[in-house]
């Protein structure tokens, strides 16, 4: 019954649109055609052929930032002919609905209106859009690969199950790096599908323009070994340099690697890579990394399980004996242990910085967005301020400080605020001017 619904959505269309939109330019805002409500940003490559047929990248943002997110793959999908569809109505952290509502509007977009390949339909999303791009292949069987970013390993997306290839990202410092590394391992011994893990610079975000060059490369290469598209000698090589250029060291040396042994095994000779692999699984100072890296994992493992579950508490006792929730948050999510911790090497400072951003992610976003539900504004901005001690260079932090300073009638405090945010670059003139939360500083003479 799965594939039916897939073979419906994904039927070749009897005549591929060519559409009047531009090659090779990102054109923002095309409404689908069972569905105007729902638009996206549509990328066809210069290659583009209306009577042949494409790869096609269906990506997700979790805020729904259609051209954000497709410009990321914009670079890639151009070298190597893909299509992109990035939808502007995914999100996450909320009702499942308007994802599902996108995909009902955009599969058929895939099938009907582009010459693209039914074999060769990608998906692509960054934290709870990954586990919608999860649950797509899962529940259609028809995805040939998924690109998850810096997803959560939950039972509800069992990996053992994937029927898609799957090249898993996150951040080094990325608050969900853990659960990620989790999922390949996962992947790595419970199941036979293509995968690969790849880590980059940065926190709990998208990847950029290289990590997504790799991955579509990569998808190439596994197109070419199970027959979905022709072989490319020239291609092989391209992506074989490329490879072979990144600077990698220790543990993530030997796993890129071997994800590498893995992919192009049975493209060209890798005799050498394995005989790399070899010596790599045979260092002593990888197998001490390996070491270190788990016991550091299980540090990060019971400093969630035993700190961010008495948040209730914490919160009760603020409520309860009028504490500083500022103060008590710093102190009870032991920040400057943290912050100190997060300057040492190896995996003691990678782990501390995880869980820095873990901290930054309650502080300033999730907690704050349940109190500001509950019309505890004096509260919400007491969490706020903890974000401004953890990342204060951002100007969403500023802004979402003088939202509810701005709600609790603070409004001195929400005009210094704002005025931080534009000082480091706030742009989003118009959102302040509509958001209800600024309503109450809107005809002060320092608002305009």
């Amino acid at each position: 019954m799965r594939r039916l619904v897939l073979t419906l959505l994904l039927a070749t269309s009897a005549l591929a649109e060519e559409n009047a939109q531009e090659k090779g330019k990102l054109v923002e805002n095309v409404a689908a055609t069972r569905d105007g409500t729902q638009t996206y940003t549509l990328y066809l490559p210069t290659s583009y052929d209306a009577t042949k047929k494409h790869p096609v990248l269906v990506v997700m943002d979790p805020r729904g930032r259609g051209t954000v997110a497709a410009a990321i793959f914009r670079e890639a999908a151009e070298e190597f002919g893909w299509i992109l569809i990035s939808s502007n109505q995914t999100r996450s952290d909320g009702d499942w609905e308007p994802n599902m509502k996108a995909l009902r509007a955009l599969m058929p977009e895939v099938a009907e209106r582009y010459a693209t390949d039914p074999k060769r339909v990608y998906a692509a999303g960054f934290s709870g859009t990954a586990m919608v791009s999860w649950q797509l292949g899962l529940v259609t069987g028809g995805l040939a690969g998924v690109i998850g970013v810096g997803g959560r390993n939950l039972p509800e997306f069992p990996p053992q199950k994937f029927n898609f290839a799957h090249y898993g990202f996150a951040g080094f410092a990325d608050f969900n790096n853990r659960d990620m590394r989790a999922l390949e391992s996962i992947l790595m011994t419970e199941n036979k599908v293509a995968h690969r893990f790849s880590q980059f610079e940065g926190g709990h975000q998208w990847i950029g323009p290289d990590e997504a060059r790799h991955a579509l490369g990569w998808f190439e290469l596994l197109a070419m070994k199970n027959g979905t598209r022709p072989r490319d000698e020239a291609l092989i090589a391209r992506i074989w340099e490329r490879e072979q250029a990144r600077v990698l060291s220790g543990v993530e040396l030997l796993e890129e690697r071997r994800a590498l042994l893995r992919t192009f095994d049975g493209l060209r000779d890798v005799a050498a890579l394995r005989q790399q692999v070899s010596q790599l699984e045979n260092d002593p100072a990888i197998a001490r990394e390996r070491e270190e890296i788990a016991r550091w994992d299980a540090w990060e493992r019971e400093f969630v399980d035993t700190t961010f579950s008495r948040t209730p508490q914490i919160f009760a006792a603020i409520r309860g004996q009028r504490l500083s929730p500022t103060a008590t948050l710093l102190k009870e999510y032991r920040v400057a242990e943290l912050k100190k911790r997060a300057m040492k090497p190896g995996a003691e400072g990678m782990a501390a910085r995880r869980l820095l951003e873990a901290v930054f992610g309650q502080v300033n976003f999730y907690l704050p967005t349940q109190l500001m539900e509950k019309k505890e504004y004096a509260l919400a901005a007491g969490v706020i301020a903890v974000a401004t001690e953890l990342h204060g260079d951002r100007p969403n932090v500023w802004i979402n400080l003088a939202a509810a300073q701005a709600r609790n009638g603070d409004k001195k405090k929400a005009l210094a605020s704002l005025e931080k945010a534009m000082a480091l670059g706030w742009t989003n003139v118009e959102m302040l001017r509509k958001n209800d939360d600024f309503a109450s500083i809107r005809d002060d003479p320092r608002f305009p």
